[in-house]
């Protein structure tokens, strides 16, 4: 049956039958007095649908702010297509697509969840709104999964006591402690994006004891300018807190100062397949880059591949597939190198050296 539902999948993928489409309810903000603009979507993919009945033995939901996450929340709706496909049952995917996540649009959402008595929610939203959810009537009922969340980052554990929540975030801090405990007593140096990633990155930072810290913002782009004959870089470990094309930049511009650089490091941040194509092989030779995303099921990750998605790069994507897989059974069985500690999900943590063309582990 499988075999038949993969050669199925193939010809509509092929044929560019498999589109998701939606049914979106808008809301003007001055007639109803509210700044929702958007609170439900409801998936009805062609094919996917072929597999849904009125004995619908799953039903699921997935919010998201499309306007803040855009091509991820597209990526995370498709596999978990992918992953329900795999399992051979039928189903009922519900979308719903607050745009903005802010508090009106977060509370609507999930009162219409209530209404569509779904009790099952993948909620891919930051833990900033947490406390929104925590207030309303009835949440007890629902279980959620945060894929982009990482307990470890809820400073107050009283905003999210009423909830029914399991985190599932890769842990930066262990991809830290790992990545500096292979520098050994190096002198730590640190350079980090302007943006949101790259300052949070840098604040998981600030207990470490760091020799030297440069922030790469958009005014800086002559990095000869920190980089020549700088004493501290010496026998150093760099942490490159900066997006693929920020470190491409780096490496090229480290390799071309012929620094005394021992080993230069990244976190999930960079490990991409992008990095073969934007540096030259000279520029990562010093490179370790941390990932936590662990087993994948073959068929699971050939699913995905047909539909654009890979789950070896995007830890996203692989974290939202767990979360089906704990709401829907319990458990995370089905990934063997995984558990759940605590309503966290535990990843594992391994270093890889940056080849020619691919990733090496090296522990």
């Amino acid at each position: 049956m499988k075999i038949f539902l993969k050669l199925v999948f193939i010809i509509f993928v092929l044929t560019g039958c498999v589109q998701t489409k939606y049914s979106v309810q808008q809301y003007d903000p001055i007639k109803n007095n509210s700044s929702s603009s958007i609170i439900n979507t409801k998936q009805e993919s062609g094919f996917f649908n072929s597999l849904k009945g009125k004995d619908t033995s799953i039903s699921i939901a997935i919010v998201f702010p499309s306007h803040t996450i855009g091509k991820y929340a597209l990526e995370a709706t498709n596999s978990i297509n992918t992953y329900l496909l795999d399992k051979n049952q039928k189903f009922d995917l519900k979308v719903y697509d607050i745009v903005v996540q802010n508090k009106n649009n977060l509370i609507d959402a999930v009162e219409k969840i209530k209404d569509d008595n779904i009790t099952k929610v993948i909620a891919m939203i930051t833990k900033e709104d947490l406390k929104y959810l925590n207030n309303i009537r009835g949440i007890e009922s629902i279980k959620f999964y945060l894929p982009l969340v990482n307990k470890n980052d809820i400073t107050n554990k009283n905003e999210i006591n009423r909830l029914d929540v399991t985190f599932g975030a890769i842990s930066y801090v262990a991809q830290f402690e790992k990545l500096i405990e292979y520098a050994k007593d190096r002198p730590i140096v640190e350079f980090y994006g302007n943006s949101g990633i790259g300052r949070t990155l840098h604040d998981y930072l600030k207990d470490k004891k760091i020799t030297y810290t440069k922030k790469i913002d958009d005014n800086n782009g002559r990095y000869k300018n920190f980089l020549e004959e700088n004493k501290k870089l010496d026998n150093s470990a760099v942490i490159l807190n900066t997006p693929i094309v920020k470190s491409s930049i780096l490496l090229s511009a480290i390799n071309a100062q012929e620094l005394m650089i021992s080993t230069i490091m990244s976190t999930q941040l960079n490990y991409t397949p992008l990095l073969f194509s934007l540096t030259q092989k000279q520029d990562r030779e010093k490179l370790i880059v941390a990932n936590s995303i662990g087993k994948i099921p073959q068929e699971l990750e050939e699913y995905n591949h047909l539909i654009g998605n890979n789950l070896s790069y995007s830890w996203v994507n692989y974290s939202t597939i767990i979360g089906v897989e704990y709401l829907l059974n319990n458990n995370i069985e089905m990934f063997d190198d995984l558990s759940i500690q605590d309503k966290q999900v535990i990843f594992p943590v391994n270093l890889y050296k940056v080849g020619r063309y691919s990733f090496s582990m090296i522990n």
